[in-house]
């Protein structure tokens, strides 16, 4: 038994320690210089995001990606449980949704630099845009599987359209909002990084650019590491806090 729950929690780390030793012997044994050991990147991260760019591009990155999130994920459930709770409205801004739909929240970013500039207002547009479409598609789709009878019954019980959509639909709605959340966490982050590409003062794409000028190899890799890390550690919280609040959802 306590050899079995020993190598359930190892067996996940083979791999990663696998990798590790890989990159170590090639960066080693390679004569490329675009391949720095293991060693180098764990030092650079050591140096550069123990305090000084974690204050200076990961909090303001963090910031960004919460506030974008956020906005989107506001916007995507409210339009969402309208379109999903009445064909009127599906009818409507169908068209126009599915047009914005189609557009790669990248493709947008110019015209988000001609309206916000090049400050965070572009940054948080960006990372809001991304996300909005996931959680609208799957709050829609949530919605418009509330089972009719219910609504019925709610209605004869005089409850308002208003009381109906926050009582009965939106309920009904939330494995499939929390489905489209997250889907939007990666892209936010991915948005996050690319929209600090573009004329930043901070933030990890603004390191990592600043990196690529100083020919800065292994505080390249640091960023991505520190990418990689950050989205895992967001997925994962954002799965025990799901796995804690909607244990219910298979019930409805």
């Amino acid at each position: 038994m306590m050899r079995s729950v020993l190598t359930t929690r190892l067996l996940p780390w083979v791999a990663p320690l696998l990798v590790l030793a890989v990159w170590e012997y090639a960066g080693r044994h390679t004569t490329s210089i675009y391949l720095p050991p293991a060693s180098e990147v764990a030092h650079a991260l050591r140096e550069d995001w123990m305090w000084e760019h974690t204050t200076q591009d990961l909090l303001p990155s963090l910031k960004r990606f919460a506030i974008g999130y956020l906005v989107g994920s506001g916007l995507g459930i409210a339009v969402g449980l309208a379109i999903g709770s009445s064909r009127r409205v599906a009818q409507y801004t169908g068209p126009t949704l599915e047009f914005l739909r189609a557009l790669p929240a990248v493709a947008v970013m110019p015209v988000a630099i001609l309206l916000f500039g090049l400050g965070d207002g572009m940054r948080i547009s960006i990372i809001a845009f991304g996300v909005l479409f996931p959680v609208l598609v799957n709050t829609a789709t949530g919605a418009r599987s509330c089972r009719q009878e219910r609504i019925d019954v709610a209605e004869m019980f005089g409850l308002s359209r208003l009381q109906v959509i926050r009582r009965v639909i939106l309920p009904s709605a939330v494995p499939m909002i929390s489905a489209g959340l997250r889907v939007g966490l990666p892209i936010a982050l991915i948005m996050m990084v690319v929209s600090e590409l573009v004329g930043g003062k901070n933030g990890i794409g603004f390191y990592l650019t600043q990196a690529q000028s100083l020919f800065d190899i292994a505080g390249m890799f640091s960023a991505l590491v520190i990418l990689g890390v950050l989205g895992n550690l967001i997925n994962w919280l954002y799965v025990r806090v799901e796995t804690k609040q909607l244990h219910w959802g298979a019930h409805l």
